[in-house]
């Protein structure tokens, strides 16, 4: 008899456990898996947002704003002059323009021909603005001792780097005398851009943030996507007229290297690329270039840069208030009466 009841109990423990694992099947491991759907989730919602920002850095390069000033000519990105019917040389760019936009053309300065085209000599200016945008991330600190070493200044375009690590760097760029721009604090173009009030809280943030840090007051800034962006719920006057009346006055740039646009390009490639615009820049370059986390490969190429411009005869400079803003869009002219 006691070994039956024995015989029972060994299987109705074994039923048990068996009731437990298909308990684990049926409903913790189903469980477990959801969640980690959701961390997979929410880990490419991040990618994609990266994605749509490096996209939308692509389409500002590639959308230049052409404006009614000779002055706006000199600041088109040459990758972009395919599109708009112009073609460049090393000194002197032709551009086809509508007779409309030739009549508000400066005539000393350019010379109409038959065509209807337009041609003017460009003079190469001699200074150049390094930027950087994004950061700072664990690669600042290298970037900024490669530029002290060069006894080079440049601007830094920051946003907020939820890493407390790197925050120094923050005071290490104004202790150090380089320009501290703004650059938004969250870099989110759907926050940025979802109306003028979103876009007025993020500005004082990242420069309430900046002077929390470093006790500087910023008022330098570049637009996320640029000026010309095209992903703005607002119209950009709109915001354009908020930071000029705050006393904030933008930057976007003439020059750039790529590195936000294409990952996998080597140093020289970009340097190759910044030396191509400087080169054949009507006047000063303000230089785009990224502090990024996932790409060092402009950090990389920093000290073979400085070489190239410096051996050239150019002035490395930070932005300053005596800087003529390079700017896509420019704040609308108030109409007379």
């Amino acid at each position: 008899m006691s070994e039956e009841k024995n015989y029972n109990r060994k299987k109705v423990d074994s039923i048990k456990r068996f009731l437990f694992v298909l308990f684990l099947v049926m409903f913790a491991v189903p469980v477990l898996f959801c969640m980690y759907l959701l961390l997979r989730m929410n880990s490419m919602e991040r990618k994609l947002d990266e994605l749509s920002d490096l996209i939308q850095d692509a389409k500002v390069v590639s959308n230049p704003i052409m404006t009614d000033t000779t002055e706006d000519l000199a600041s088109l990105d040459y990758d972009a002059y395919d599109n708009l019917g112009i073609s460049t040389t090393a000194q002197e760019q032709t551009l086809t323009l509508s007779d409309d936009m030739a009549t508000e053309l400066d005539a000393e300065n350019i010379t109409t021909e038959e065509s209807g085209s337009l041609t003017k000599t460009f003079s190469n200016g001699k200074k150049v603005y390094l930027t950087f945008d994004d950061g700072p991330t664990t690669y600042t600190d290298e970037l900024l001792d490669i530029l002290a070493d060069n006894d080079v200044k440049a601007t830094f375009f920051c946003v907020y780097n939820p890493d407390e690590t790197v925050w120094p760097a923050y005071k290490r760029i104004v202790d150090e005398g380089h320009t501290l721009g703004m650059h938004s604090y969250t870099h989110i173009y759907s926050s940025i851009y979802a109306g003028k009030d979103a876009f007025i809280e993020d500005v004082t943030a990242i420069h309430d943030f900046l002077y929390e840090q470093t006790g500087y007051d910023s008022n330098f800034y570049r637009f996320p996507g640029g000026s010309s962006n095209t992903v703005s719920n607002v119209n950009m006057q709109v915001l354009i007229e908020y930071l000029n009346s705050e006393g904030i006055t933008y930057y976007d740039w003439n020059a750039l290297s790529g590195d936000a646009v294409d990952g996998t390009l080597s140093s020289q490639a970009l340097n190759d690329t910044v030396m191509g615009y400087v080169r054949n820049n009507a006047g000063d370059s303000i230089v785009l270039l990224h502090d990024l986390q996932q790409n060092p490969a402009t950090i990389e190429g920093l000290q073979d840069l400085i070489t190239m411009l410096k051996t050239e005869g150019y002035e490395i400079c930070p932005i300053d208030t005596d800087t003529i803003p390079i700017q896509h869009v420019k704040a609308a002219t108030p109409e007379r009466e």
